[in-house]
């Protein structure tokens, strides 16, 4: 067994085979413009699960319920059930990891239950049904593109950046420097009925992730893998972190996107976390190079969120 190194150790007990964290996640649309999240988050120590009811378009937590389906109370304090319902009235846009932890505090299971929260809230601002049809209300920006895929495209990524602003410059895609390009390459998007459920439809939207860890002899290190399917994404992301802190071997695979033709742009700058000496500070390190306007948020995400698992140097 290789002993953990002054730079980085990881911060759970790692099994001969790897830690495996796995996430999966379900929404209904309900009938009175809320939905219903759903999610379970379980690795070989524990799984918990938490419930929803989330007020669209603001994304305010209505309700929120939680349950241990396992797990000792040294690793999943009970008392952390009544505290993650506590987030009722908040809203899952940006500072909500913030209110996330100041309600944990530091008992056993606080971590589990953040990432869980985390990956809730991610999936919550997936919700956003509309009108079937909607995206035809920004034909006036294709007035001059001929018919095909890269006109409906340029319709719903025009919808998106209108009705939900947050998106706007916060990847390659949805920049304002991509809309240009919808008229000199093929762009292929979403079904646009996949944003349109029924009033009722269960599970309009869904997601899994699967996050692995393993201690490697050929780095002195830790190899890192963290995967995500879901209707409009299907991608994962693989590194080394050498005994330094140093990632090395870095790539990520994409399948399928929500515009094919761009956001495959960000995939090929994985490689450039090869060389990276990592501390305390990564996710600036990350996002500078997969994150930010110029990267993708899910790469960024599924990147940091193996990160969180070590404790780094400062």
């Amino acid at each position: 067994m290789i002993q953990p190194t002054a730079a980085y150790a990881f911060s759970l007990p790692l099994p001969a085979e790897g830690y495996v964290r796995t996430f999966q996640a379900e929404i209904d649309n309900l009938r009175d413009s809320t939905v219903r999240v759903r999610g379970t988050l379980s690795d070989s120590r524990c799984t918990l699960e938490y419930d929803w009811v989330v007020r669209i378009p603001d994304y305010e937590i209505l309700h929120a319920s939680a349950r241990y389906l396992s797990g000792d109370p040294q690793v999943l304090s009970p008392e952390l059930l009544s505290r993650s319902c506590a987030i009722q009235g908040t809203r899952t846009s940006q500072g909500f990891a913030t209110s996330m932890r100041g309600l944990l505090g530091d008992l056993p299971g606080h971590q589990e239950h953040l990432a869980l929260a985390t990956e809730m809230a991610r999936v919550s601002l997936q919700a956003y049904p509309v009108p079937k049809g909607d995206h035809e209300r920004f034909v006036s920006f294709v007035t001059d593109m001929p018919p095909g895929p890269s006109r409906l495209a340029r319709m719903l990524w025009e919808r998106d950046r209108a009705e939900w602003g947050m998106v706007s410059n916060s990847c390659y895609t949805y920049r304002d420097e991509s809309g240009p390009l919808f008229e000199t390459r093929t762009v292929v998007a979403f079904d646009p009925d996949s944003v349109s459920p029924e009033p009722g439809q269960k599970r309009f939207f869904w997601r899994t992730k699967r996050l692995h860890i393993v201690q490697c002899e050929s780095v002195s290190g830790f190899q890192c893998k963290n995967e995500m399917d879901d209707p409009f994404q299907q991608m994962q992301i693989a590194f080394d972190i050498a005994a330094d802190g140093t990632i090395c071997n870095a790539t990520s695979q994409a399948g399928r996107l929500p515009y094919q033709g761009l956001c495959e742009a960000p995939q090929r700058r994985t490689a450039g976390l090869n060389g990276l000496t990592l501390s305390k500070k990564f996710s600036r390190l990350i996002a500078d190079q997969v994150g930010g306007s110029t990267g993708c948020s899910h790469l960024f995400d599924l990147a940091t969120d193996c990160l969180r698992l070590f404790t780094w140097r400062d």
